[in-house]
């Protein structure tokens, strides 16, 4: 993992959407380079065990989880050990209701793939509760921002049509991925403005919404480290136990 660089600075809007397209040509040579320099290896594959289970109790609730790191459950052995699962279990222990929990996974992280999968899904308006997470995918393929966010919109308006009354939206922020990149302060300048710029769109569009809220997850931690190793299963758990408790607090 690499250090963040305080020298970083954001270039100029001017000229911005040029830069971005050339940077998006060599996006497969910054996507490597992320993957050296994450906390552990990106490259590790997403379980292969089923991405839905139901814990037992009276008045079940129902829970998807979409998009990103969240739901791809990416560098743990089981579903069970990734968000979806994580959120429910701490929901259980909390309300002592029963919670049915689904994770949909992607090959490709990106919010349009998100946003097919959640079109073609049926039931989307079962759910009490939906959790989705735009991922680090588009920040590193230095999407336009323009583009991004007509595609957020949409698919947050369409979730916001389809789903039950009463239930609740809820959107990760856009995380900054800027430290873990070894592409020098220029690039992570821009990482850094595009994720500030794609949360603000996100916030943005969540605040038009009664129904959805934009959340900022914990931050990668020292308690997320074993023995020098970075464990996604620890930052998983906080992440549920954390959604868990900001689902709670929006029915008291």
């Amino acid at each position: 993992m690499t250090d963040s660089d305080n020298s970083a600075a954001p270039p100029p809007r001017l000229g911005r959407r040029v830069l971005r397209w050339g940077l998006a040509a060599v996006r497969p040579l910054l996507a490597k380079s992320y993957i050296a320099g994450a906390p552990t290896r990106l490259a590790a594959g997403i379980p292969d065990d089923a991405p839905h289970g139901l814990i037992e109790g009276p008045n079940t609730l129902n829970v998807l989880v979409v998009g990103g790191l969240s739901g791809s459950a990416l560098g743990v052995h089981s579903n069970r050990l990734g968000v979806a699962h994580q959120l429910a279990h701490r929901l259980h222990e909390l309300t002592g209701r029963g919670v049915e929990w689904e994770a949909l996974a992607q090959p490709k992280l990106r919010l349009a793939a998100t946003g097919e999968s959640l079109r073609g899904l049926r039931g989307l308006a079962s759910y009490d509760l939906i959790v989705l997470s735009p991922g680090i995918t588009d920040l590193l393929s230095f999407v336009p921002i323009a583009a991004w966010r007509r595609d957020f919109e949409r698919l947050v308006w369409f979730l916001d049509a389809t789903m039950a009354p009463g239930a609740r939206l809820f959107v990760t922020e856009v995380p900054d991925v800027s430290r873990y990149v070894q592409a020098g302060s220029f690039v992570s300048g821009v990482l850094i403005q595009d994720a500030r710029e794609l949360s603000t769109i996100a916030a943005e569009v969540c605040s038009s919404l009664p129904r959805a809220q934009c959340i900022t997850l914990p931050e990668i931690s020292a308690d997320d480290f074993a023995d020098g190793v970075f464990e996604y299963a620890t930052l998983y758990r906080r992440w549920g136990r954390y959604l868990a408790e900001q689902q709670l607090q929006e029915e008291t």
